[in-house]
């Protein structure tokens, strides 16, 4: 059984369609660096798969990871606003910070891309 913690049910308050797309994302929290998976993208955020030891909620981290479409890897802050602590364990991030316009582009493109 997972328990969900953070701000209630994460699937109810998009503002960005979600894109199913499995990529290495690295993590930096504080000063490590880790690289997990990603479940989901959107131009607001992403739902990874923990290895390891779980952010906390509200915890701020930066995040990088490349999109076939750019050559250039994505680099944003985030805040984790969801954790999962099912099998896997998941988390939700939130970008803090603005993406560049082709950065939003190429998130959006990925539906047409298989």
């Amino acid at each position: 059984m997972s328990t969900i913690q953070g701000a209630g049910d994460p699937s109810e308050r998009r503002d960005n369609q979600r894109f199913e797309v499995a990529v290495v994302v690295r993590v930096y929290m504080g000063d490590r660096a880790v690289d997990w998976p990603s479940e989901d993208i959107s131009a607001g955020g992403m739902r990874l798969t923990v290895d390891g030891e779980a952010p906390k909620i509200g915890e701020h981290l930066k995040v990088s990871f490349k999109l076939p479409l750019l050559a250039a890897p994505i680099e944003a802050e985030g805040e984790v606003r969801w954790v999962d602590r099912g099998t896997p364990t998941l988390c939700g991030i939130q970008f803090s910070t603005g993406l560049r316009a082709r950065e939003v582009w190429a998130i959006n493109r990925l539906h047409t891309r298989r």
